[in-house]
């Protein structure tokens, strides 16, 4: 496999060791956070609003027996010895979905307390992979994955054109060769990025039809060739509104809008020529003003969203309907500074991380979660044109579900390089602005529970409740079918059929620290006198409790008196080549679940220190 266009979200980095026993006193002082397993339950007297869009059934019985659902009625009486969870009063409705996450390993208590069972992770790699696996078992703590193990197409944030050159898939073959090892991966789902052709997509889409996958795509190409070429999700709503629903002279206007603020970390705001759409040559095929190179987050694309033309508008509609396109709901990320409850959600988030309980939330991801700064540096003309632009943007997402169309709640969460969303919050509210943009409420739980589950192709299992279907479902205090804001009140939320611990809680730690959370501020990357660093290890992850096993360690510049450290303890080491290091792991160095650092360093008189990597222990 050549390494051209995938991007794996998962890097080896650079930690300090964490060790899962953290987590465990954590469990001991505040509880299991998975409560035992009942072989049977029912929950009785409830309201099922069962996600399919029908009328909800008033006093249901739903018997759950392990991890999935045996039956459901109306009236009638549990099973003997069965536990019973008394519903009279209250709404059962399917786990919500976050179908767009870049998971950080603080995320489950925030996840689960509001509700997401279940997130679609664009990412792999052994920590990713590592804890999907532990949920799945419900060993660790958090909702249930689905991974893209990866994507392609994605060159921005970099500026030399070699580099751009080969991330870039070289042809038909190339684009089916990368969608089949991202199958043989694990892919749930193909990610492409904004460097993607028209005729790759059509390649990287028709392979993915062959194997089984959908392609969702944070396209830098218009929605409608996206979808002439068979995508079949527009993460972040991308390729709209520019060009298919603006009138040619409104496009001439992009050329003038102001540069609002060039120095956005990722976002290179650079002031547009004319033509609009000349620039091709850095960060191609997109055009500038369609992804240039992360335009969903430049203030010039809610402005254009100002001028669309709802005609034109309603011909894209029909052919994204015809051609089965979802999109990506994303209206509290995409207009996250202009949206009519901005005030009320930054209150909420403040007073959120205000919470002692949330002190293990990350100080990078607090400054973005609640970075505004931007909105500060509007115009009054032009906040005025980019209110104009959501407010055409609910329309536009009003009609085109009126249309057959549909949409799925996809956060985005969470960002370390940009303004970003709270994790688990973002759901609710994304529901929220979609009832307030004229969606039925029931339609607003469809596009966070089922056809997320149709888009992943999960509805055997998942998406609605019904008999058969694995139980993870949420039991509210209040009818969200006449305010939708009764997912504030959540009083049980179940997975797998096992009810899971809810609340925010200061002592909660992950088993399975990610080591790329430690890559955010860069502690390791001072090499040592000597020039050794580090470029892989094998393996990568090991199960808990098992046997020694030999580690090798790749890397540049290699000397004799090089020794690989493991934690804190120097094994004996084999130097092999100037490139290669081999040592032996002793059983008992690696016995407990957890993520442990691997150094190269070296005896007297060398000294100094490599970068590290990373190996996972991970649950049997």
């Amino acid at each position: 496999m050549t390494k051209s266009g995938i991007i794996l979200a998962f890097r080896n980095s650079r930690v300090k060791l964490i060790l899962s026993l953290a987590f465990i006193l954590a469990a001991l002082q505040f509880g299991s956070p998975v409560r035992a397993q009942q072989n049977v339950i029912a929950i009785q007297g409830g309201t099922l609003i069962d996600g399919n869009g029908g009328t909800p059934l008033q006093d249901a019985l739903i018997v759950i027996e392990g991890n999935r659902i045996k039956s459901i009625s109306q009236g009638g009486t549990p099973p003997a010895g069965a536990r019973v969870i008394d519903a009279h009063g209250k709404y059962v409705v399917p786990g919500l979905w976050d179908t767009h996450t870049h998971f950080r390993e603080w995320f489950p208590e925030l996840l689960i307390t509001n509700g997401i069972t279940s997130v679609l992770g664009y990412g792999g790699g052994p920590w990713l992979n590592s804890l999907s696996e532990g949920t799945a078992k419900n060993k660790i703590y958090g909702p249930r994955f689905f991974l893209s193990q990866g994507s392609f197409g994605g060159s921005y944030m970099i500026e030399d054109k070699d580099m751009i050159q080969s991330f870039q898939l070289k042809g038909r073959e190339d684009a089916i060769q990368h969608v089949r090892a991202l199958k043989n991966l694990g892919s749930k789902i193909i990610k492409v990025y904004t460097s993607t052709t028209p005729d790759q997509l059509k390649a990287i889409t028709d392979e993915a039809h062959r194997q089984g996958l959908k392609v969702s795509g944070h396209i830098g190409i218009s929605a409608k060739e996206a979808a002439m070429n068979g995508i079949d999700s527009l993460a972040h709503a991308t390729g709209m509104p520019i060009p298919d629903m603006l009138k040619p002279a409104d496009l001439d206007k992009l050329s003038d809008m102001r540069v609002i603020d060039s120095g956005r970390l990722r976002v290179n705001y650079t002031k547009i020529g004319r033509p609009w759409d000349k620039n091709r040559e850095l960060w191609g095929p997109n055009t500038d003003l369609t992804e240039f190179p992360l335009f969903i987050e430049d203030p010039r694309r809610i402005m254009a969203f100002g001028l669309m033309d709802r005609g034109l508008a309603t011909d894209l509609i029909k052919l994204l309907v015809q051609k089965h396109v979802y999109i990506e709901s994303c209206m509290g990320y995409t207009f996250r500074n202009v949206h009519d409850r901005v005030p009320q959600y930054r209150a909420e988030d403040e007073a959120l991380l205000n919470d002692p309980n949330l002190a293990y939330v990350p100080e990078r991801y607090r400054d973005n979660i609640l970075d505004y700064s931007i909105a500060t540096k509007f115009h009054p003309d032009e906040l005025e044109l980019m209110k104009k632009g959501y407010h055409n943007f609910q329309w536009f997402t009003k009609t085109f579900i009126e249309a057959g169309g549909k949409v799925h709640t996809g956060m985005d969460t969470s960002s370390p390089y940009h303004a970003t969303m709270m994790p688990g919050v973002a759901v609710p509210r994304e529901m929220q602005l979609l009832v307030d943009s004229g969606v039925p409420p029931m339609t607003a739980i469809m596009a966070a529970t089922k056809w997320p589950a149709e888009l992943l192709q999960q509805t055997k299992d998942l998406g609605t409740l019904e008999a058969g279907k694995l139980a993870d479902l949420l039991i509210l205090a209040r009818d969200p079918l006449q305010d939708i804001t009764a997912y504030k009140n959540i009083e049980v939320v179940m997975k797998d059929g096992i009810e899971m611990q809810r609340g925010y809680h200061a002592n909660f730690r992950n088993p399975l620290p990610d080591p790329e959370e430690r890559d955010l501020t860069f502690p390791d990357w001072i090499g040592s006198e000597i020039p050794t660093r580090i470029v892989s290890i094998s393996p990568t992850a090991v199960p808990e409790d098992g046997p020694a096993f030999k580690l090798t360690v790749k890397g540049h510049e290699f000397v004799s008196s090089s020794i690989i450290q493991f934690g804190d303890t120097r094994l004996e080491t084999e130097f092999v080549s100037p490139s290669e290091l081999r040592a032996t792991v002793p059983a008992e160095l690696a016995k407990t679940v957890g993520t442990y650092p691997v150094q190269v360093v070296h005896r007297l008189p060398a000294w100094g220190k490599t970068n590290k990597e990373f190996l996972l222990v991970k649950y049997k």
